[in-house]
């Protein structure tokens, strides 16, 4: 299958979307060879290898302390599992890849046994950054390595979220059923963190203009609409009450980070915000700003989407009624969120946008929020209630879709340039990790465009 570099009209007919799908198709394939290769290609180094400058195209230096081989991502490893075991199932599920598909296995049971390892190591517990032998470390002031140590009581954060859901992933598809056992424990434990309000933000900032930094009395949803895929992802699987734990996350979002039913008069409807302060309001900065990052509201209606999707058959009429009620707010969140983000001209999503002045605040486009988006797209489109609906999930579909064909590089293994500025360039800014996707955002997202554009 090859990529063709198809463009979207404004109203695309059926043969039209499946010939974008031929494309998704073809990017999946493609980066996942070339991740596998690059991970066979290093016995040495049991890890998920994407260390590679998507501007360059070469390798990043070894020493580097932020993007050489010394600098190992929790996000990165716990993405990739997840990611190497999607594909390979879905590509089980069409009869297609199968020698692929042979060596993700063999790369997938190196990289869970690696991680299983360090979680021993750090008391169940994995971080941003990590050497390859499992000792967690941050940044000094110059940018140095700076390790330190993790306890039974360290609290969960984004690396344990990614890599937990991961593992179980991973655990799953090889059957596994010790290390799926630990890593169903590990993902309880995380939800649980994220509940009590233990969890914390662990991530090391690369970028000054993306700012990281847990803050008293500044609580975002980013946990929560992540742990969402993982519910996802344990109801598909039949774990028990994976549909109630999958409710309460998305209740706890729509009620508390979403301006549905004009709640908030002096927001738009659909409005979607990073951060709500200690009294469950909408955080509002020193300057009057209140943050919203488009493409994290944008990823939300994605993954609660595949939730919904995944519980409907499963649950029972109550839980079936409250699945029905987030949906029908979904294409809502969907337009406006788009509509909030969208730079026509360079065409791309932005990073961060004033929900308050109703202004752009960072007009870097990283790429994940694109493939994200198609996936919500393409998941609303079934439930549109009328043209208009329709009419919306298509555009966005459509946009994101043209976009995304600005960031794929067809001399590159068909993989994205993390970020592009306001004038459509390339630039090296570090959306979360110096790490190219291990095709956690793209391909999986892509994956299941595929599926709702082959069901219609």
């Amino acid at each position: 299958m090859s990529y063709r570099n198809v463009h979207l009209p404004e109203a695309p007919t059926g043969a039209q979307l499946q010939a974008a799908a031929q494309d998704y198709g073809a990017i999946a394939r493609s980066m996942m060879e070339a991740i596998v290769e690059r991970s066979e290609g290093a016995p040495d180094y049991p890890f998920v290898e994407t260390k590679l400058d998507l501007i360059t195209g070469r390798n990043f230096p070894e020493r580097d302390p932020i993007r050489g081989r010394g600098a190992i991502y929790g996000w990165i490893q716990g993405r990739g599992l997840e990611a190497l075991a999607g594909h390979a199932r879905w590509w089980e599920r069409r009869g297609e890849a199968a020698e692929l598909v042979q060596r993700i296995r063999a790369v997938t049971t190196t990289v869970l046994a690696q991680l299983r390892v360090m979680r021993q190591r750090n008391d169940g517990r994995l971080s941003f950054f990590m050497t390859p032998e499992g000792e967690p470390f941050s940044l000094d002031d110059s940018g140095q390595p700076q390790p330190f140590s993790m306890a039974a009581d360290h609290p969960y954060g984004f690396s344990d979220l990614f890599s937990a859901k991961g593992m179980f992933a991973a655990a799953d598809w090889l059957g596994d059923g010790a290390a799926k056992g630990e890593a169903l424990a590990y993902t309880r434990a995380v939800d649980e963190a994220i509940h009590e309000s233990t969890f914390r933000s662990d991530q090391i900032s690369l970028d000054p203009k993306n700012r990281a930094e847990p803050r008293d009395g500044y609580h975002t949803h980013g946990a929560a609409m992540i742990q969402l895929g993982a519910w996802a992802m344990l109801t598909a699987a039949g774990e028990a009450d994976a549909i109630e734990s999958g409710l309460r996350l998305l209740d706890y979002e729509l009620t508390y980070h979403a301006n549905i039913d004009g709640r908030w008069a002096h927001l738009q409807e659909g409005d979607f915000w990073e951060a709500v302060d200690d009294e469950g309001q909408p955080f509002v900065e020193p300057d009057g700003v209140i943050l919203s990052d488009p493409g994290h509201s944008l990823e939300f209606v994605g993954l609660a989407m595949k939730f919904i999707g995944a519980a409907q058959a499963q649950a029972s009429a109550v839980q079936v009624a409250r699945l029905e009620v987030a949906t029908a707010h979904m294409i809502t969140l969907l337009g406006r969120n788009f509509d909030n983000g969208y730079l026509p001209g360079p065409q791309g999503i932005s990073k961060a946008f004033d929900l308050a002045s109703r202004r752009q605040l960072n007009t870097d486009m990283p790429w994940w929020n694109l493939p994200e988006t198609i996936r919500a797209a393409a998941f609303c489109l079934p439930v549109a209630g009328n043209d208009g609906e329709r009419n919306l999930c298509l555009r966005v579909l459509c946009d994101c879709h043209n976009a995304f064909r600005e960031f794929v590089r067809p001399d590159l293994h068909l993989m994205a340039y993390q970020t592009r500025d306001e004038c459509g360039l390339p630039v090296a800014s570090i959306p979360a990790t110096a790490d190219a996707d291990p095709g956690y955002h793209t391909g999986l997202s892509l994956l299941d465009a595929i599926d709702v554009i082959d069901s219609l």
